[in-house]
C-alpha cells in the first residue's frame, strides 16, 4: 500500500496558503481533498507539533498556517513524514544473504542508489516552497477554467498573460 501522507499534508498546507488568516476545520478540509477527517486530525497533529500550523478547537474553530507559505519547503514536509522519495528495494532472507555473496552485494549496491535517488530528491524538494505549489496550483486552476468555458489554446496564449501568479486578460 503506498502512504500518501506526503502528499496529503502538501494539499492540506496549500488548501490553508490559500485561504490565509481563515481557520479551516477538519472536516472542511477532508471534503477539499477528498479524505477521512481522521486522516487530516492527524496529519494537523505532526504538522503543529513541528509549529507548521496552529489550530484552535471548539465551534469556530480551525487550523491554518503558522508559517509563511514561501518559508515552508516541501523538503520539510518530507522530512517530517518519513517520505521516501525513492523505490524500495526488496529483501532475502538472511540465510541466503549469509551464503549468497553475489545477492547480498546486488542488494546493498540497489540500497547505495536508493539513497542517492532520495537524496537528489530532497536536494530538488529543498528549492520548492508550498508558495511555488499555491502559485502553480492557482494558474492551473484559472486554466483549466478557462478550458471549459470553451476557449481555445489559442484564444488563451493571445488573450491571456501571467500577472502576480495569476492569469490575467491582456
Amino acid at each position: 500500500m503506498t502512504n500518501t501522507r506526503f502528499s496529503t499534508a502538501i494539499h492540506l498546507l496549500t488548501e490553508l496558503a490559500f485561504r490565509p488568516g481563515e481557520l479551516l476545520n477538519s472536516a472542511t478540509l477532508a471534503e477539499k481533498i477528498k479524505c477521512h477527517p481522521v486522516v487530516i486530525r492527524r496529519l494537523v497533529g505532526a504538522l503543529k507539533k513541528a509549529s507548521i500550523v496552529t489550530s484552535t478547537r471548539g465551534a469556530g474553530g480551525g487550523v491554518q498556517l503558522a508559517m509563511q507559505p514561501e518559508d515552508i519547503p516541501l523538503s520539510m514536509i518530507a522530512e517530517l513524514f518519513d517520505e521516501n522519495l525513492a523505490f524500495e528495494t526488496h529483501s532475502l532472507p538472511v540465510s541466503v544473504l549469509e551464503t549468497d555473496h553475489f545477492s547480498d552485494a546486488v542488494l546493498s549496491t540497489l540500497e547505495n542508489e536508493r539513497r542517492k535517488v532520495h537524496l537528489a530528491g530532497m536536494s530538488h524538494l529543498d528549492g520548492v516552497t508550498l508558495s511555488d505549489v499555491l502559485t502553480a496550483s492557482v494558474l492551473r486552476s484559472e486554466l483549466t477554467a478557462l478550458v471549459a468555458s470553451g476557449l481555445s489554446d489559442d484564444e488563451i496564449r493571445t488573450s491571456y498573460r501571467v500577472e502576480n501568479g495569476h492569469l490575467v486578460r491582456s
